[in-house]
């Protein structure tokens, strides 16, 4: 059954982008509501201060994501706590929140995921659906890519290169099992980022807020921070967090193989726009359609490939 948060909860702290404080409260939701986020501090109708958090809403994927409505109310660097919503099998949720930004917190989708593991969820009367993949699909720009393979569960095989001796080149294959690995193998990794490029940044007017306190910061001879890394393989870790919480603005939980080299949020966008492009591509389904071989039955004579 769908699932929404048993009761509201509320989470504060500074932006990362602009660094002001963000106030946000998580609400539940009818069945068939989604994930929508509601902008407090506008005082238009409540129509035009909903954004739903859908592909087709991104405006921007440059460092963070930001999804816009159609009057031009928006919110940004959202994949934390879309990460965690999906992560936890948060399928319906309102979030109120009173600027164009979340909060940053720890960098990770920890807190949020602590927050509605202590106040649980609760299944509503009617059947959840799954976006299933029915054939390959490929995204690729420059030396990235990102290729999704039908399969019935949520795989993520992802692999990060960077020019950094602590970093050079990290894979990790991620398979979806339940909420508590999801927690415990994903949800506490931090966003990472390098000393060279802080000044360049700021002088853009980003990272605002960004400190120690909400990101692992490297400089060549390693890691800034006093604390360590909280897992083996942090970095790439984060990118899989930042990929669960884009990808579920497809509005759905997906059943699919994604294999990603040096993505990123744009990739991650891109791949979106790819698979919603043609409904061949995909197909709802219900939890017993998964073992259902005969309704599993898909295309594998068609590959699309797109780049730029």
């Amino acid at each position: 059954m769908q699932k929404t948060v048993n009761k509201s909860f509320n989470i504060s702290g500074i932006t990362l982008h602009s660094g002001i404080i963000s106030n946000l409260s998580v609400h539940p939701a009818t069945a068939n509501t989604g994930i929508v986020f509601r902008r407090v501090d506008i005082k238009n109708s409540n129509e035009e201060t909903l954004i739903e958090a859908k592909f087709n809403n991104v405006s921007t994927s440059n460092l963070c994501t930001k999804i816009t409505n159609k009057y031009g109310i928006s919110v940004s660097t959202i994949e934390h706590l879309m990460s965690a919503l999906h992560g936890m099998g948060v399928d319906n949720a309102i979030i109120e929140v009173d600027c164009d930004e979340l909060p940053i917190l720890d960098g990770s989708s920890v807190e949020y995921v602590s927050q509605i593991q202590s106040i649980g969820l609760k299944s509503l009367n009617v059947e959840k659906k799954f976006l299933s993949i029915s054939r390959p699909i490929v995204f690729s720009m420059n030396d990235s890519f990102v290729k999704v393979s039908p399969s019935d569960n949520f795989e993520v095989d992802y692999t990060i290169s960077y020019d950094h001796n602590l970093i050079k080149e990290q894979r990790f294959n991620y398979e979806f099992k339940d909420s508590n690995q999801f927690k415990n193998l994903i949800s506490n990794c931090r966003t990472f980022g390098f000393k060279d490029e802080v000044d360049s940044l700021r002088k853009r007017g980003l990272i605002a807020g960004g400190s120690l306190d909400n990101a692992i910061v490297l400089d060549k001879q390693g890691i800034v921070n006093k604390d360590k890394l909280r897992q083996e393989n942090e970095f790439v870790k984060h990118k899989i967090l930042d990929f669960i919480g884009d990808i579920y603005l497809l509005g759905y939980s997906v059943k699919g193989a994604f294999e990603i080299y040096k993505g990123g949020h744009r990739l991650t966008h891109e791949i979106m726009n790819s698979i919603m492009s043609d409904q061949s591509n995909w197909r709802l389904i219900k939890q017993e359609n998964l073992n259902d071989k005969k309704y599993q039955k898909t295309y594998y004579t068609k590959s699309i490939a797109l780049s730029l």
